[in-house]
């Protein structure tokens, strides 16, 4: 993960200006409002970045809110961020699998963080963890990568490459690099939507449902037609877990 400690600027640009990360977002927050969670239960932003997510929460009036990544560069930009718009979010560097008890939250969110779990324990871990800081009727929401076929689809929303597929782990590890200029290197593991399902039951969720991605409402950068072409290829899937 320290990969976003030398590319953080460029990937919060990226993240900011990409039509896969609108769709995240919009997918994530619809989620959180689905949900029913008032904004007194508070939210825990985990793998939170440079703050986009963390953000949108405090500013639907969620308090506290409180975000975690293990790139101190990460968490360094969302703090400049918090400085210059100030909305009661705190930050903390951490590993999720080593995530101390932050609070009892209603909502947790997790954008892009089970992936980058090198192990089936260690994914187990990371549910573990958030799962001790989520209140009786907590859920977790968390985005995770699909397997792939986003890269070959033909719509303007594909901004990444694969380079190198590694095989020989408990899952294999995706060397890819975002479109960018120049192009920002990053690597995950590709686990198969059940070794999620399998790790969070393990954790103690009690339910676990796969939704697909949404998309924000179409607008002069992206069109209805975008979207639609989008739907049959998302990057995504949101994983609920109650």
């Amino acid at each position: 993960m320290q990969q976003y400690d030398r590319i953080g600027t460029l990937y919060a640009e990226m993240k900011e200006t990409s039509a896969f990360c609108a769709a995240d977002r919009y997918t994530l927050l619809s989620a959180v409002e689905a949900h029913g969670a008032g904004p007194e239960a508070g939210a825990l932003d985990v793998a939170c970045g440079h703050g986009d997510i963390t953000r949108l929460l405090a500013a639907r009036g969620t308090s506290p809110v409180v975000g975690v990544d293990i790139s101190a560069e990460m968490v360094r930009l969302a703090r400049e961020y918090e400085e210059r718009e100030p909305l009661g979010i705190e930050y903390h560097v951490g590993d999720a699998a080593e995530l101390p008890l932050l609070g009892r939250f209603g909502v947790a969110t997790a954008s892009y963080l089970f992936n980058y779990a090198p192990t089936r324990d260690a994914l187990r871990v990371m549910f573990e963890r958030v799962r001790a800081n989520l209140a009786e009727d907590g859920v977790l929401l968390a985005l995770v990568p699909n397997a792939g076929r986003f890269l070959d689809a033909d719509h303007g929303a594909v901004d990444a490459r694969l380079v190198e597929r590694v095989e020989g782990g408990e899952a294999p590890l995706m060397r890819m690099e975002f479109l960018t200029d120049p192009p920002v290197p990053f690597a995950y593991y590709q686990w198969e939507p059940e070794e999620y399902e399998r790790a969070a039951y393990a954790a103690g969720f009690t339910r676990v449902r796969q939704q697909p991605a949404r998309t924000p409402p179409p607008c002069a950068r992206w069109d209805a037609a975008f979207w639609a072409a989008y739907q049959r290829a998302p990057r995504s899937t949101l994983l609920a877990c109650s």
